[in-house]
């Protein structure tokens, strides 16, 4: 509805005649009830509430009369996709992205209240996104309130332990609240980290200057300025050191120098939060949708349309390389990875890439030196121990692949694909039937769904020759669950070994003739084997202790380049 409507002064009707409209209850009433839906212009709502979604804060439209038009535009685009999220009824976490990222916009045009409730929004949709509590905790220090920032930093910190950023950001706003004690806990639990140790060592400072314990202070400041030269607020802080153990010639050359650049802080997240304001930003977030619409070719026009605005941008050039690789185009992937390498030496995942493509490409000791620099960068990087571990296994070299399978699983416990191959490795390697069962109860505790690692673990416990390890019952129970969720041949294989190690050969001897005929024909070499340990069972024996030993599926895995250039996480995609 036009705003013009609403005239009390005298206008000229067609005859030019002049005439007044006011505004009477009535009429007032008519024009409400005909005028449309705000939703657009004033607020992006909550959704309908029969909706099963937790309640939502409706954000009000704030003013940009400040911004350029292209900006303007861009949070109105952002604005219309939380609108049409709402009406088109997305699932929370859609929703909950739509919300995070105009919020997150918000931000860094310091929209603050809008900010706030988008962020709120996005955390009641998906309490569990890090990206979205460490964002709303970013934004609680950026406008000052600390008791909020601290206790947004520990809830982000509970759902991402590892991500060490955010130790240094909760130090530096418990220091700011002067909770001392705690931050120096904090501060002292980065000082080590690559990229934190001059903003750790900058904190520590200040609270040895706090203390009034000056030589830690100036010990602590000057190796936070070794580190970070470019830091100018540190020659401040050093100065008053200085000046309060009466050093004031060296406190006057530090003051000289003083100014506003904190210590830098390697933080992708907010990195990836501060490159919203870049042009080529929006492109980079429909690539990243299409990418997760499984629609690699659009990603792939996405992240070109990004990089020609910012063509030097090495993290989008590793995403851009990588949609690349998914569409066919693995010389063109290896050509964006190099150049993002060259641009930015560290690029973690540029170098684990190309050591994947290397290794596709059978130039496995260029493979192997891409990986081993990875681990330089990234000791604990579980792709590039997973892959080495491949390498050493297909080489029979059992105990290195071994001790980087078992390195892969201390960095991600969660990584599924290591624990066969490291099962395998170790029993190849000569491991104890303890270090086995250690193991597979922690694949079984992390994987439940896979009855593999239950299956395995039902054949230890039947076959060990640990008296410590040794229970034949319980391995039966273990067989009879898995048999009556899956009846295929592994499991009904392993219910025969159970009850023939329990001594009931009968049962034993039944359960596997079932197994064998179910693989005589489509499996005849593990008819085979089947056959000839039926045949001792029918005999009431067990077959001989190194064919009960002899286990399946520890053979190294096959080559896989698709899966870590489609699945491998980027802690910042662009």
């Amino acid at each position: 509805m036009s705003g013009t409507i609403f005239r009390t002064t005298a206008q000229h009707n067609a005859d030019g005649k002049n005439e007044k409209w006011f505004l009477t209850p009535l009429f007032l009433i008519l024009c409400l009830l005909a005028a449309p839906p705000l939703l657009a212009d004033d607020s992006v709502a909550a959704p309908p509430a029969d909706r099963d979604k937790p309640g939502l804060q409706a954000v009000p439209l704030p003013k940009t009369d400040n911004l350029d038009e292209e900006t303007r535009a861009r949070l109105e685009e952002a604005r219309a996709q939380v609108n049409a999220a709402l009406q088109e009824r997305a699932a929370a976490r859609e929703l909950a992205a739509t919300y995070g990222e105009l919020g997150a916009l918000y931000q860094v045009y310091a929209l603050h209240r809008s900010a706030e409730q988008c962020y709120a929004n996005a955390i009641a949709l998906d309490p569990d996104n890090f990206r979205w509590n460490y964002y709303a905790a970013y934004h609680a220090a950026s406008t000052g309130r600390m008791p909020l920032a601290v206790q947004r930093y520990r809830q982000a910190r509970a759902l991402k332990p590892a991500y060490k950023a955010l130790v240094v950001r909760l130090a530096d706003a418990l220091l700011d609240l002067n909770e001392l004690d705690s931050a120096r806990t904090a501060y002292e639990e980065v000082i080590s980290e690559t990229g934190l140790e001059a903003a750790a060592l900058y904190g520590l400072g200040q609270i040895a200057l706090l203390q009034r314990d000056y030589e830690t202070a100036i010990a602590h400041l000057t190796r936070a300025l070794e580190l970070d030269p470019a830091a100018t607020r540190i020659h401040y802080v050093l100065a008053q050191a200085l000046r309060a153990v009466q050093r004031t010639t060296e406190a006057r050359t530090q003051l000289a120098l003083r100014g506003d650049v904190l210590p830098a802080i390697r933080d992708p997240q907010i990195e990836s939060l501060m490159a919203m304001k870049s042009g080529a930003h929006v492109h980079f977030i429909r690539a990243m949708k299409a990418i997760n619409r499984h629609d690699h070719n659009a990603a792939r026009g996405h992240f070109a349309d990004g990089l020609a605005r910012e063509p030097d941008n090495a993290i989008a050039l590793v995403s851009y390389a990588r949609t690349l690789y998914l569409t066919g185009e693995a010389s063109e992937a290896r050509t964006i990875l190099e150049r993002a390498v060259t641009l930015k030496p560290d690029n973690v995942l540029g170098l684990f890439l190309l050591g994947i493509l290397a290794e596709e490409g059978g130039d496995t000791a260029r493979s192997t030196d891409y990986y081993q620099r990875v681990l330089k960068l990234e000791p604990a990087h579980a792709g590039a121990h997973y892959y080495l571990g491949n390498h050493y296994f297909r080489q029979q070299d059992t105990r290195q692949a071994a001790t980087h399978y078992r390195q892969a699983l201390a960095a991600d416990a969660r990584y599924s694909a290591a624990y066969i191959p490291y099962l395998g490795a170790l029993i190849h390697s000569g491991a104890s039937d303890g270090t086995l069962l250690e193991t597979l109860r922690d694949a079984s505790h992390y994987f439940p769904e896979q009855p593999i690692y239950r299956s395995l673990l039902a054949r230890l416990l039947a076959t060990s020759r640990d008296p410590q390890i040794y229970a034949p019952q319980d391995a039966l129970r273990l067989a009879e669950q898995l048999v009556e969720e899956q009846r295929i041949p592994p499991h009904l294989e392993v219910l025969a070994l159970a009850f023939a190690v329990n001594g009931r050969f009968a049962q034993a001897a039944t359960i596997l003739e079932e197994a064998l005929m179910r693989v005589a024909w489509s499996m005849p070499g593990v008819a085979t084997r089947l056959g000839a340990t039926l045949a001792a069972y029918q005999e009431e024996k067990l077959p001989a202790a190194e064919e009960l030993q002899d286990w399946p599926v520890i053979q190294p895995p096959a080559f896989d380049g698709q899966g870590p250039f489609r699945n491998y996480p980027a802690a910042r995609p662009y």
